[in-house]
């Protein structure tokens, strides 16, 4: 019987100590350094522990370990700290020409702000459709603001700063930044690669520039013999009006068209009372 009343003594004591750890458990959190804690108060964000701040110190671990919160009314929603991917397959856009065009592409980013976007997207775990959906509508946009030649330099590069930009000013109202963003695919409906539509497109141009350029010889052909003709007329018309001085006229043009041609070493022998020249006598 005093063994038994021994037992006893010691059931209450662990049993204290039992309900002292779980008390512990509930109202102490320990914070992993790679997560942010977002303190939720029946619902509401109350505080955020660990988030992640823009620095020299981006890696470190903040306010990692353990965090107090209260049991039964507060809870808490982790979230990365860490940069994220998220991708996006077959996106269509079409460019500022009318070529639409399938394009891949990839974003890595961060949360910056727990509490705005837990608010506007949840959790990162399940904001990946919404994130897609928000890139998606950026490159539509960009891409609809540039040519063919313009998504050709998308494809090499060029440019995508601008797509990044405008992805992180879309990212930074949800709370989030952008680190980097990637074209993986830029292609036609069909598959084709666009070098080779854009040289489709550029033999195109060119054989219509030829077309166009064909067209303009011969109005400026017509342009030039209805000019010509309509001298004729002229020259004729002055003949009448006054004989003598459209004999002087046509005159000064042969001596121009003989003597003033630049680069020319032509020399012609005529005797002083040659008729030829006889406007310079003054007959």
């Amino acid at each position: 019987m005093a063994i038994d009343l021994a037992h006893h003594r010691w059931i209450a004591p662990l049993l204290g100590v039992a309900a002292l750890a779980g008390l512990a458990l509930t109202v102490a959190t320990p914070v992993p350094a790679d997560r942010a804690a977002l303190v939720l108060r029946f619902g509401q964000p109350v505080r955020v522990i660990n988030a992640w701040r823009p620095g020299p110190n981006e890696t470190s671990a903040g306010e990692a370990g353990l965090a107090l919160r209260l049991p039964l009314v507060e809870r808490v929603v982790w979230l990365d700290r860490r940069l994220i991917t998220v991708s996006l397959d077959n996106a269509k856009a079409t460019t500022r020409d009318g070529q639409p065009l399938i394009i891949d592409a990839y974003a890595t980013w961060r949360v910056t702000d727990p509490v705005r976007f837990y608010q506007a997207l949840g959790t990162p775990d399940h904001a990946g459709d919404e994130l897609r959906a928000i890139l998606a509508s950026v490159l539509r946009q960009q891409v609809g603001r540039t040519t063919m030649t313009g998504a050709l330099a998308l494809q090499r590069g060029d440019g995508v700063g601008a797509l990044r930009a405008a992805f992180d000013r879309e990212l930074s109202g949800y709370g989030a930044r952008v680190a980097d963003l990637g074209l993986s695919r830029l292609a036609l409906p069909d598959g084709a690669p666009l070098d080779a539509a854009f040289a489709r497109m550029s033999a195109g141009a060119e054989a219509e520039a030829e077309e166009v350029a064909a067209e303009g010889h011969r109005n400026a052909q017509m342009i030039r013999a209805e000019a010509e003709a309509r001298a004729g007329e002229i020259y004729a018309a002055s003949f009448g009006k006054d004989p003598e001085f459209y004999d002087f006229y046509r005159a000064m043009e042969s001596y121009d068209a003989t003597f003033a041609q630049k680069g020319s070493h032509t020399a012609i022998v005529l005797s002083p009372d040659n008729a030829y020249l006889r406007q310079f006598r003054g007959k």
